[in-house]
């Protein structure tokens, strides 16, 4: 349904958050912390604004897809809750059939969210002749825990650095 037709860039972030809060869901539920922080750093929402539980996203997520992003999961159950080991087998596993799916969705660019995915995702579209397509050369911190900041000012940065996408940043 937002899928855009042509992808510049694709978002490949760990999974669907355990707490429901799922970033093509059409309303927030008070702990969208990748979508608001995302939608704060193309410049789609105000820095400043808070962004409400029961927020109708719809708006958001056309503008985001009109600008050719589109966000993808590396595993398709959420892995926030389990253990460490268990994430890790989880992330290696979905990481194994993710660079057929990027390489069917022929992005432009492609940005991996979260240290937890970062290796083995890029790890993975490397072995597929996908790497040259990676935007951050390290890894992007997920927007929480003090790390809202620091995700908006790298996402932005590696966007702008790269003339095709600079005017999709506003």
């Amino acid at each position: 349904m937002y899928k855009p037709r042509t992808i510049r860039v694709l978002f490949v972030a760990e999974s669907p958050p355990s707490s429901g809060g799922f970033f093509y869901f059409s309303k927030t539920i008070g702990k969208d912390h990748l979508f608001r922080e995302t939608m704060k750093a193309l410049s789609l929402w105000p820095l400043r604004r808070p962004l409400r539980k029961g927020f109708d996203k719809t708006g958001l997520l056309e503008e985001f897809r009109s600008r050719g992003f589109f966000l993808i999961d590396t595993c398709e159950l959420p892995v926030d809750r389990l253990s460490p080991k268990a994430r890790k087998i989880s992330i290696a596993q979905g990481s194994s059939g993710l660079a057929s799916r990027v390489k069917d969705l022929d992005p432009d660019s492609i940005v991996i969210v979260k240290k937890t995915v970062y290796g083995p995702v890029r790890h993975e579209l490397e072995t597929v002749g996908l790497g040259n397509r990676l935007l951050n050369t390290g890894p992007l911190p997920f927007p929480s825990h003090g790390n809202q900041k620091r995700y908006r000012l790298l996402l932005r940065r590696w966007i702008r650095n790269v003339n095709h996408l600079s005017r999709l940043v506003i």
